[in-house]
């Protein structure tokens, strides 16, 4: 008996929309143009006869049987992904151990990961999150991505993502507290900080708003969940762009000024110096730093 599917180009269009909430990332994502990705989701919809998305002006959403759709649709992805891993030869397949931070892992890593996995079915990628350098000394890490000024011992630490911060905010907190026009403006509205209060203090030195007390506000030691604060209303935060652009695209934050702090400190792909370079290794090593970026790290 024929199964009873869709064409599976417009179940992968979805799954990639409604994974970022924009066809203009999922459209990159799979290498096709946006109109294509927004005709497979319009014909899904007519396939099934309802509305996966909520289109709005400023933002996309998923309506109540897109998220359910999205979830089957992912955990149906990976099984496939993983069933195809199995199948290759034991000895074809190679594992490499990475370590980096929550935010770069779904920020950066994740949106790219599939294309790696396209390209190289054969190497198995094993991921630690955790925002410390690894020891090389006592983990079996291959390769650690981490954010810093550069300078570790016993490392090579290859330039890779430099980062500029500057107050993002939801449509929906601009809504409830007013038009933001200017840095003073800040004095008496709600301010979020990613472990300390470093960038803001910078960024609000740069552009002269002496009267704003840097320290006000709420951390949140995650950005994963600092960004999500902001979505939500919480308040203002510090992003940067090579972190918060499908936030950006999709609508979800704004940004309130074009002033731009530029972090000396920047993203840093790390490397044991007595490490053996594997062929693995230096396949997922040379494909990282070689990724089109334009906030790109220049020796």
């Amino acid at each position: 008996m024929a199964r009873r599917l869709p064409p599976l180009n417009s179940l992968k269009a979805f799954e990639a929309v409604a994974r970022k909430l924009s066809f203009t990332l999922a459209a990159n994502e799979l290498n096709v143009t946006q109109a294509a990705v927004s005709h497979q989701v319009k014909s899904l919809e007519q396939y099934l006869q309802l509305s996966l998305f909520i289109r709005q002006p400023r933002k996309l959403q998923l309506t109540k049987e897109g998220k359910k759709l999205l979830l089957e649709l992912s955990q149906c992805f990976d099984q496939m992904e993983a069933s195809i891993l199995h199948l290759l030869p034991q000895q074809q397949r190679q594992s490499i151990k990475v370590r980096m931070g929550s935010a770069f892992a779904s920020k950066w890593m994740s949106p790219r990961l599939p294309e790696f996995s396209q390209q190289h079915p054969d190497i198995e990628l094993l991921f630690n999150y955790s925002q410390s350098i690894a020891d090389f000394k006592d983990t079996d890490i291959d390769l650690c991505i981490t954010f810093g000024s550069g300078n570790w011992p016993a490392v090579i630490a290859y330039p890779l993502l430099k980062l500029d911060f500057f107050p993002v905010c939801s449509p929906d907190f601009i809504d409830n507290y007013g038009p933001i026009k200017t840095p003073a403006q800040l004095h008496n509205l709600p301010l979020l900080h990613d472990l300390n209060y470093y960038c803001w203090s910078r960024w609000l030195t740069q552009v002269g708003a002496t009267g704003v007390d840097p320290e006000r506000g709420s951390i949140l030691d995650d950005s994963n969940v600092l960004m999500q604060a902001a979505i939500d209303g919480q308040g203002i935060a510090m992003g940067s762009n090579a972190l918060i652009y499908d936030h950006l695209a999709s609508g979800q934050l704004v940004s309130l000024f074009d002033d731009v702090f530029h972090s000396d400190w920047a993203y840093y792909l790390l490397i044991a110096k007595n490490k053996h370079i594997s062929p693995s290794l230096a396949t997922f090593r040379d494909w990282v730093l070689n990724y089109p970026e334009p906030d790109r790290v220049k020796n």
